[in-house]
């Protein structure tokens, strides 16, 4: 009998995986956003771009990135495919942008949708307008070229004020000249004008006061012009201080040229590999090695950002046995086809430990061995641990289930308001495994009603083990992280308003 039923229990596992496999073997892999469409556009440098890497717009992500590939009738350029999220739309001014997500080396693409009215993108349509940030060797090779512009004006301005052959100094010499000559000759019309004064003397005998007060006038004139022409004149103190300041700007040029000059060298050296500089950025071995680090190190980070947590609280009355199973789990989502389930159950059966003895006969004439089995229940928590995955509407999971060896299967349907979860775990050679069929529906925000059977191949309970076929009702709390700071943010309000009051 008991061989029987281990055949039957074999059997049973191998359908049951047989069956896992042709599920995974045909059903398609979802897709994010399922029914969504693609768009593609050409990139410079894909550097930082990974797949699946997130899809923004204003903020909020839309979709992913699908497939990163050389495109072939533009050499030298990366052809990136998008998958947009379903109900998301974009015209043809849309514009591709590629932004920077933290200071590792990841990014991301941030969409701009374009003027809303306009034609709208099919799937598979190309987006023109992509936008790149710009790299360090543009910079470097930016300021290459501009050194020696530089440099050349610097040397201009050097010959303009050199006290031997430049233009400054030269016009100050030739000012100084016309000025002197034009006060020599203002001389010689103020010694013209005395003269021609006394020949008119006897004319102007009725306006001598005025003419005296006329030449004093004159005469002043000339003082002031010969105090300016002086030695100590403004003029010559003007000529002084233009030529300090030359003098100064000659000095300032000099310490920019030498400026310019070591950092000609440095982007020099830089060019040529030399320094730490240099072979950081020159040295393909060093450049593949941080490439690989960054890329590695945003990956590790991206899944970090990306992790979802959803928290579920279950409680389940059996009928049959009048008591009540809870549930505490937590579901760890890394991406939207696949988590890690972890759960802490607390089973009025109670944690069960089976012992096999054998004991050897001591009468030699009659040998004898005797297998005495002693199943031990204690009230211990029970663990799931198992991996899932999702493909379409059904989600395979494997693992620990409620500490045993476990597989499990779930359906969705109504757009993942309902779903019916189908376990198989505690595998004895001497029952049937633990079948359990739970229907669970969401009927409002986070609150959702199940019901089902439990251990539904053995019938009645088992020698020391407890159980058998029952039947349940509950309710399940189903909330994710992001949930939980809506409801903490909801709730610290109300309880800040309650204090103030």
């Amino acid at each position: 009998m008991k061989g029987g039923a281990a055949v039957r229990v074999g059997l049973l596992v191998f359908l049951c995986l047989a069956g896992l496999y042709a599920g995974m073997r045909s059903v398609n892999e979802r897709k994010a956003g399922g029914g969504g469409y693609r768009v593609w556009g050409l990139f410079k440098n894909a550097v930082g771009l990974v797949d699946k890497s997130r899809v923004q717009v204003a903020g909020i992500v839309v979709g992913n990135i699908d497939k990163r590939e050389l495109d072939d009738k533009h050499p030298g350029l990366a052809r990136i495919t998008i998958e947009i999220q379903k109900g998301t739309k974009l015209y043809q001014d849309a514009a591709l942008i590629k932004k920077s997500a933290s200071l590792l080396g990841e990014f991301y693409i941030e969409i701009d949708p374009g003027t809303p009215g306009g034609p709208e993108l099919e799937d598979g349509a190309q987006v023109r307008d992509v936008r790149e940030p710009v790299g360090f060797e543009e910079i470097t090779r930016s300021i290459n070229e501009t050194v020696p512009i530089l440099q050349g004006i610097l040397q201009d301005v050097r010959r303009m004020t050199t006290p031997d052959g430049g233009v400054v100094p030269g016009l100050l010499g030739d000012l100084r000249t016309e000025v002197n000559q034009i006060s020599g000759k203002l001389k010689d019309v103020l010694d013209d004008a005395r003269g021609i004064a006394g020949d008119v003397k006897d004319v102007t005998s009725r306006s001598r006061e005025d003419i005296v007060v006329a030449i004093k006038n004159v005469k002043e004139i000339t003082d002031n012009i010969s105090r300016l022409t002086s030695n100590g004149g403004t003029v010559d103190k003007t000529a002084t201080g233009i030529q300090e300041e030359v003098d100064k700007l000659k000095k300032a040029t000099d310490k920019l040229d030498h400026a310019l000059g070591q950092v000609d060298e440095i982007v020099s050296g830089v060019n040529k590999g030399e320094g730490t500089a240099g072979k950081i950025l020159k040295d393909p071995a060093i450049a593949e090695n941080v490439e690989s680090i960054t890329t590695d190190l945003s990956q590790f980070i991206g899944g970090l950002t990306r992790l979802q947590t959803i928290v579920g609280l279950r409680s389940e009355y059996n009928y049959l046995a009048n008591t009540l199973k809870t549930y505490l789990s937590i579901q760890l989502q890394p991406k939207p086809d696949k988590y890690y389930l972890i759960e802490l159950i607390d089973d009025p059966r109670g944690f069960r430990r089976e012992t096999i003895t054998l004991t050897q006969s001591s009468n030699p004439l009659v040998p004898q061995t005797v297998s005495e089995k002693k199943t031990e229940i204690s009230d211990k928590f029970r663990f799931t641990f198992q991996f899932a995955k999702r493909v379409d509407f059904l989600t395979l999971r494997f693992g620990v289930k409620e500490s045993t060896g476990g597989v499990g299967a779930d359906f969705h349907f109504r757009r993942d308001k309902g779903e019916v979860m189908v376990d198989l775990f505690d595998f004895r050679a001497n029952v049937y495994p633990r079948l359990k069929v739970l229907i669970a529906y969401n009927f409002f925000k986070y609150l959702y009603v199940v019901g089902g059977a439990d251990d539904v191949l053995n019938t009645r309970a088992t020698a020391g083990g407890g159980g058998g076929r029952d039947y349940f009702l509950g309710a399940m709390l189903k909330f994710n992280d992001e949930d939980l700071r809506n409801v903490l943010f909801v709730g610290g309000g109300a309880l800040t308003s309650a204090t103030k009051q």
